[in-house]
């Protein structure tokens, strides 16, 4: 296989990929650019290589929360926390899940996340809140301003200014142990290519975009769902565990969830610069301001991502198939809409269901701890996802369906005269991400079946721990926290050790 070609340039930098470097950091999400900053901070030198053409992964998917105790955020608010207040609070989140915890993963995660929270804020990351999210008793929900991309953008803006070179584009292959670390081998711009790696930091995130692993490991929901994320195809999983180390929990997942396509064009939110005074200055009012005066801002992600509460279907809504045919019995589950044609669907609410879902009352979807978006919402903010007719054969014309199908799921719903029928959708069953990773210690080093570290060899984010991590704000706590810790480890092995190097050169 050749070497890298000189002229294989990034996407981002006009610079061509420097083949010099301490620490090679595979993945340019949020544990990716998390793990690439904080060894850049200690003087390793970075290179970074992501598969898709532009950095982000889950993380710039998400909400945007990080839940944490013991933050300068939380003292500023005079909130009073502790640690051991989280840790018990969190395990609630996993009741279910329990037997599979790993206690000294967690408590990694219990003592870091709020340092963590005020590194991101060191370096430009701009919060709202905390908020207080049930089961959580204390108020821990820290929002990244204005969205989950603020995390990207200045991790970014800090990895260039540190030195990290990055290249987009780029998969992670191959990997192998070699004399001086690891031997990768990589494809990007149509060709393939090796590049040695003193140092590997495994953050290409999780496997739910590889239709053969979750046919491996998934129960059948999930492997049918639609994936949030189809570049997480679980390389360094399966790269890893062929070197040996040994994976956790491949078989637990966050979701199947309800989810609306994304909106497009113009979003109020969008026009808010990346400066981070600027940000800083606009969170601190978002903080002070009545919501009344933030909802235009912060409509469109309430929108979106909607995770429906189970009061929606308590309440009377019905799913749908495209077809217009009710499917499944949704006080129960919805996950059912995985096996429909194309894992999509609509929620379809009676006129009286709908009154109960109005401008006050119950919600239809909410950004946790911080407002409500009720069905007035949907009307006013997505005129594409809202569809209102006389009777159920009108609505099926506006959708394209059956009218005999429709009108047999609406009077099987609420008899024969539902009144006006207002639809929901389309609406998708999506994998969010799976739990399953590599190993790995409170270093974030990997570990082999005996529960040695691996030289040279480190895993963060959904690529490694295997921690399950159900409830909002604990992925992205996991992914920068692991991400933070696993750079700074592999930079001071790197470096004092592993590379020959001293920390003055």
């Amino acid at each position: 296989m050749p070497r890298l070609p000189e002229t294989i340039e990034t996407a981002l930098h006009p610079a061509p990929l420097a083949t010099n470097f301490d620490v090679l950091v595979v993945g340019g999400g949020g544990a990716g650019l998390a793990a690439a900053v904080s060894a850049a901070q200690l003087g390793a030198r970075v290179t970074l290589v992501e598969r898709a053409a532009q950095l982000g992964g889950t993380t710039a998917k998400a909400v945007g929360s990080i839940s944490a105790a013991n933050s300068n955020a939380q003292r500023r608010a005079g909130i009073t926390d502790s640690l051991e207040s989280n840790r018990d609070d969190m395990k609630k989140f996993i009741a279910s899940t329990l037997d599979r915890d790993i206690p000294e993963l967690r408590e990694m995660l219990v003592q870091e996340a709020g340092p963590t929270v005020d590194w991101l804020e060191s370096i430009g990351v701009a919060f709202i809140g905390p908020f207080l999210e049930p089961p959580h008793t204390v108020p821990r929900l820290h929002n990244a301003f204005p969205t989950s991309r603020a995390y990207i953008d200045h991790l970014h803006r800090k990895a260039v200014k540190l030195g990290v070179s990055i290249m987009t584009g780029t998969r992670l292959i191959g990997l192998r142990p070699s004399a001086n670390g690891w031997m990768t081998e990589l494809e990007g711009r149509g060709e393939a290519f090796e590049l040695n790696a003193p140092t590997i930091i495994l953050a290409a995130g999780d496997m739910s975009g590889n239709d053969a692993l979750r046919r491996k490991w998934l129960p059948e929901a999930a492997v049918l769902a639609l994936p949030i994320n189809r570049q997480n195809t679980g390389d360094a999983q399966r790269l890893g565990a062929a070197n040996g180390a040994a994976i956790r929990n491949m078989d637990l997942i966050y979701g199947p969830q309800l989810r609306f396509p994304a909106a497009t064009g113009f979003q109020l939110i969008t026009l808010l610069p990346s400066w981070p005074w600027f940000q800083k200055l606009a969170a601190f009012c978002f903080n002070v301001a009545p919501m009344w005066l933030m909802r235009p801002f912060v409509r469109p992600m309430m929108i979106t991502n909607l995770s429906p509460s189970s009061v929606l279907f308590a309440e009377g809504a019905i799913l749908i198939n495209r077809d217009g045919r009710r499917f499944c019995d949704e006080t129960v589950s919805v996950q059912p809409l995985s096996s429909q044609p194309d894992a999509c669907g609509y929620i379809v609410l009676s006129r009286a269901v709908a009154q109960k879902f109005g401008s006050k009352g119950n919600y239809l979807s909410t950004i946790p701890g911080l407002t409500y978006a009720y069905l007035d919402d949907y009307r006013k903010g997505r005129p594409d996802l809202f569809h209102e007719a006389t009777d159920a054969a009108a609505l099926a014309s506006k959708l394209g369906m059956d009218p005999a199908c429709l009108s047999a799921s609406a009077q099987d719903a609420w008899g024969p005269d539902p009144g006006r029928l207002i639809a929901l959708g389309p609406v998708y069953s999506m994998l969010t991400v799976t739990e399953g990773g590599l190993a790995i210690d409170t270093s974030c080093r990997v570990l082999d079946d005996a529960g040695a570290p691996i030289p040279g060899l480190y895993a963060a984010g959904g690529s490694g721990g295997g921690l399950p991590l159900n409830g909002h704000g604990h992925h992205i706590a996991w992914a920068m926290a692991s991400g933070r810790i696993a750079g700074a480890t592999a930079a001071r092995t790197a470096i004092n050790t592993g590379n020959g190097r001293t920390k003055n050169q």
